[in-house]
């Protein structure tokens, strides 16, 4: 599995969202999968290059909102309802400003084994799902301050919800003859200024960061991914299909993932969805539930399935994880209600090792946690196939 990693975080390089070495990442993994697969598809898409841009414009205008209060309260108050209502819809994986912003070519590489004839016996797929793009750096990803990335979303989101509340709070008292004390619009500065300072971040992400290699996010997953497609593949249960999904623009904010379910959500309903990211460097979880402002539950027969592996490894150091600093591509799966969970590797202090940064190289991946990453899908899968397939004979 190593030389998967190799090959993308070195051969290829830095893969960011919609470029030129993206596609070619995606060619690769094509290639891949074409020797195991009955079919390969390349879904092709648009998307925005980044999520820096719709975010630092969500946080840009609720400053305007705030700067607002002085003259024009009730604008203040409108503006701040549909910018916050908005923020609030693209951080749960729909899409609202990306759907408006410029837009570049990306692509996902979908691959199917399996014969699934229709009437009985048919065993539910499973799905295997890895972003093969990669992130920029940035001055919040810095390895000395992303352990506090997490504190740093929650206060931003303080002050959206301080300047929301005042704006409001300020139309409301324009609307009805009310006066507020001079001094009422300088209060909402300080949480003006912090989201500011986090616009100015974003800009400097765009303009001085670099696509990193990505050896652990996330040619890792995908590592995993080839290696557990090819093993399954070869030794399918009769009625069983498995797929291997490898998503373009996740860094972009889980555009491929959307993209795929727009086109096959009603088709995978009732099929498990297992999501493989930053995988090459630490502690191996299960993510029990992921999300930005809530925790959305992960399935509970894949959770299930994964500790029973864990009780069975117990060699492997593997357990469950609440996963909140991001989203992944299991995020928009479980917000839609399909049955997905993610599993993902971090450090002792609960990061993700050289997370969006340029020493993410595949220099830095452990092989024997892709192996063991690899195990773990493979147990899940036969765990889920085994159990469908008593529930399907005769007198279960």
């Amino acid at each position: 599995m190593f030389q998967y990693v190799e090959d993308l975080a070195t051969k290829i390089g830095p893969r960011g969202s919609t470029t030129r070495a993206e596609r070619a990442a995606a060619k690769y993994v094509a290639e891949k999968l074409q020797a195991a697969a009955d079919d390969v598809e390349v879904q092709s898409f648009r998307s925005v290059p980044t999520f820096s841009w719709a975010y630092g414009i969500y946080y840009f205008l609720m400053v305007v909102s705030a700067l607002l209060i002085f003259r024009w309260p009730v604008a203040a108050g409108v503006l701040a309802l549909l910018n916050t209502i908005a923020y609030v819809l693209e951080s749960h994986t729909f899409e609202v400003l990306t759907r408006i912003l410029p837009k570049n070519k990306s692509q996902n590489v979908i691959a199917r084994k399996g014969n699934r004839a229709a009437g009985e016996g048919r065993l539910p797929r499973i799905i295997l799902t890895a972003h093969y793009d990669t992130s920029r750096s940035g001055l919040n990803f810095h390895p000395k301050l992303v352990k506090g990335f997490r504190r740093a979303f929650l206060l931003m989101n303080f002050c959206i919800a301080v300047i929301l509340l005042m704006a409001l709070a300020a139309a409301a008292a324009t609307l009805t003859g009310l006066e507020l004390p001079a001094f009422y619009p300088y209060l909402v500065l300080p949480f003006a200024l912090y989201l500011f300072i986090t616009v100015l971040l974003l800009a400097d992400r765009e303009l001085r960061g670099v696509h990193v290699p990505g050896g652990n996010d996330n040619a890792s997953g995908v590592a995993v991914m080839l290696d557990s497609f090819i093993r399954l593949a070869g030794n399918l249960p009769p009625g069983a299909e498995v797929w291997a999904v490898a998503t373009g623009a996740e860094e972009a904010g889980t555009v491929g993932m959307l993209r795929f379910l727009e086109q096959y959500g009603d088709d995978i309903r009732d099929d498990y969805i297992i999501n493989l990211d930053n995988l090459g460097i630490g502690h191996l979880k299960y993510i029990v539930a992921e999300g930005l402002f809530r925790a959305f539950p992960a399935n509970r027969e894949l959770v299930l399935a994964a500790a029973a592996c864990a009780r069975q490894n117990s060699h492997l150091d593997i357990g469950p994880h609440v996963y909140k600093a991001l989203t992944t591509d299991a995020t928009p799966a479980l917000v839609r209600g399909y049955k997905a969970m993610s599993i993902m590797a971090f450090a002792d202090d609960g990061t993700l090792p050289n997370w969006h940064w340029p020493t993410d190289t595949a220099e830095a991946v452990d092989p024997e946690n892709l192996n063991a990453a690899g195990i773990l899908v493979r147990s899940i899968a036969e765990q889920i196939w085994t159990r469908e397939a008593k529930n399907l004979s005769p007198g279960a």
